[in-house]
């Protein structure tokens, strides 16, 4: 059995699974975010799914808000709150068009915390190493592959940071198909909530792959 995400990665708890992807998904070298489209998308689905696994969102066809909008996380409340404000649902394909503003709150959210610092446009770390750590432990475990994790947290961080190319290579196919027999068993008693994470991994994959650059074809 391969080693738990769990044991290699501390999650900060006060930082929303959205936030460590996005940290995760830093080009170290370039001091940038990478694939900021499909990172975006990510973190978006990484909202949607933290708050389903929670059960503040249930629902197969389309996301329905449950409980309070106010937890004091303010990421995943906003998602909570747009969600519970729509008149009339709309499909989760939807929910995955406008991301750029869930990357910006999650870069100002680790900025807050001292985890990065902005110089212009650059972002430089300040975990120590402890940023290139995870990435390496998160890769080794996309690359084994058969496995899964053993929390369903980190197998969801694990899907999206190689659907939207957090790590390299953007592969949502190959993250859609890994998503088929990893969540399965742990969503089982999941009910609707555990539909709500299928469809968000579902028709987030999806979405990155269509917001890769289409190549032009020479003649």
């Amino acid at each position: 059995m391969s080693e738990p995400v769990s044991a290699a990665i501390e999650r900060d708890g006060t930082q929303s699974l959205g936030v460590e992807l996005c940290r995760l998904s830093l080009d170290l070298g370039r001091q940038r975010i990478r694939h900021r489209r499909q990172v975006g998308i990510a973190i978006r689905a990484a909202l949607f799914a933290e708050l389903a696994l929670a059960g503040r969102i249930a629902g197969r066809d389309w996301p329905e808000a449950i409980g309070d909008s106010e937890t004091g996380d303010p990421m995943p409340d906003s998602v909570h709150r747009a969600v519970a404000g729509r008149k009339r649902p709309i499909g989760w394909r939807h929910w995955f068009n406008h991301v750029d503003a869930d990357r910006q709150a999650a870069t100002e959210r680790l900025v807050q915390a001292g985890t990065w610092t902005m110089s212009g446009s650059r972002i430089i770390d300040n975990t120590s190493g402890r940023t290139l750590l995870d990435q390496q432990r998160v890769h080794n475990a996309a690359e084994r592959g058969s496995a899964a994790p053993e929390d369903v947290h980190d197998a969801i961080l694990v899907l999206l940071l190689m659907a939207s190319g957090g790590l390299g290579k953007p592969m949502p196919r190959r993250a859609r198909k890994l998503a088929r027999s990893w969540l399965p068993p742990m969503l089982i008693q999941s009910g609707r909530s555990g539909d709500a994470v299928w469809a968000t991994m579902l028709f987030a994959t999806r979405q990155i792959q269509r917001a890769a650059p289409i190549r032009v074809l020479s003649r």
